[in-house]
């Protein structure tokens, strides 16, 4: 007998029933995808305090961040097989748990090294997290829900990369890094608690499915992952090292963790609202949209690149235009898979996932080592609009030419009789 998931949509509860324990998931959910990624929001929030405590040099608070996000896109292959087997509550909680303990014993030890490996282990757990909350959301929620839904989960990034950018310099600042270390692990075995009790333990099989091993992915889906690769190249340092640049401008932490919560904040908002118009519209014309928030990604940066040498004013206006656009853009990479390869979606976004992580392991590894080499930020940030550029490029020969098999067999078949009849 296949295991059910339990919670809502079973049993004998109401309708009012139901829709709370449908938000109880999305609860957690929201807030496992935020802690989940706790790691990178030491070095993005708490950088300079990291920097003067453990000696560290650019290109070594960049290897922290690009640990935990190539453990990610690595991983992502293999969760992509195993994750409904293992069902959403065991990936999402033994998630949580590993984090847990990398956070307090890097509190405890103090060290570099435990911080890397915290990252890397966390990073490898958060693939099944992300896989994990997907399958937790989609399984209480419709049909015409699911992308709302699966937009809101990933929501708890920002929302939560916006609490520690308000939040974690003062407190970084009064207890230190390993006194934030531990306040994070205490919300994230809350949140690992909570998520025993509450998401389900099997996946809700869609009536009909084929099964996806089988399936090839479409011509030209190369592109799509150049394309997330390339987004993430883009956006990536707006989140890792926008305070620690700024701060080494000579802006106070405060004031540089108020401008990334402004982006962050706004962002985690407008992801949702966006995702909500994205599923009304359908996937016609989703890559274009996203080509245009590449677009703006690129816009921003270069504005946040500009103000660095005329005024902080510029700087604000750039860098949270840019990280509206990434936060609004982070769920497309996955919507635009999932369009282009409706037929094989687990492999889709298992291939996707890996370059668009593996590309969150090169961007801070890459920014932090040319501010190393170079003295500054210039050469950092010009790489960073570059590469949102090439997004831009990839997204739209997506538009235009990789198509789902289905429809690529339709254009042929019309174009067939057509030919015929000029014999």
């Amino acid at each position: 007998m296949p295991v059910q998931p339990e919670g809502p949509g079973t049993g004998a509860t109401g309708t009012g029933g139901r829709a709370a324990a449908r938000g109880r998931v999305l609860a957690v959910s929201f807030a496992a995808m935020g802690l989940g990624a706790a790691p990178t929001y030491l070095v993005g929030y708490i950088g300079p305090t990291l920097k003067a405590d453990l000696g560290l040099t650019g290109a070594q608070l960049g290897l922290l961040v690009g640990l935990f996000y190539g453990a990610t896109g690595v991983t992502s292959l293999l969760v992509a097989r195993v994750v409904d087997r293992l069902g959403a509550r065991l990936c999402v909680v033994g998630d949580l748990v590993l984090v847990v303990l990398g956070l307090l014993a890097s509190a405890v030890t103090g060290s570099a090294v435990v911080l890397a490996v915290t990252s890397g282990i966390a990073g490898a757990g958060y693939a099944f997290a992300n896989a994990g909350t997907s399958v937790a959301v989609t399984s209480v929620s419709r049909r015409d829900q699911a992308g709302a839904a699966v937009a809101l989960k990933t929501a708890g990034i920002p929302a939560a990369a916006t609490v520690m950018a308000l939040a974690g310099p003062p407190v970084a600042s009064a207890v230190g890094w390993q006194g934030v270390c531990l306040a994070l692990a205490g919300l994230t075995a809350a949140t690992a608690v909570a998520g025993a009790f509450t998401l389900p333990v099997g996946t809700r099989r869609i009536p009909g499915a084929v099964p996806q091993r089988s399936m090839r992915l479409p011509r030209g889906f190369s592109w799509v992952v150049l394309a997330a690769t390339s987004f993430v190249i883009g956006n990536q340092p707006l989140s890792s090292f926008l305070v620690v640049s700024l701060v080494d401008g000579g802006v106070r932490p405060g004031v540089a963790g108020l401008v990334s919560a402004a982006g962050t904040g706004s962002g985690a908002v407008l992801m949702v609202v966006v995702a909500r118009r994205g599923d009304r519209v359908g996937p016609a014309r989703r890559a274009l949209t996203a080509a245009a928030v590449s677009g703006l990604i690129a816009l921003g940066t270069s504005l946040l690149w500009v103000g660095t040498h005329v005024g902080l004013a510029l700087v604000v206006v750039g860098a949270v235009l840019g990280l509206i656009a990434a936060m609004v853009g982070a769920g497309m990479s996955h919507a635009v898979a999932v369009d282009r390869a409706p037929h094989a979606v687990g492999r889709a976004t298992a291939v996707m996932s890996c370059g668009y992580y593996l590309g969150a392991l090169a961007a801070p590894l890459t920014f932090g080592r040319l501010a190393d080499v170079t003295g500054g930020y210039d050469a950092s940030w010009a790489v960073t609009v570059g590469a949102a550029l090439v997004a831009v490029t990839s997204l739209l020969v997506v538009q235009r030419f990789v198509r789902p098999p289905a429809q690529a067999a339709s254009a042929s078949s019309q174009v067939a009789p057509a030919a015929s009849n000029l014999r």
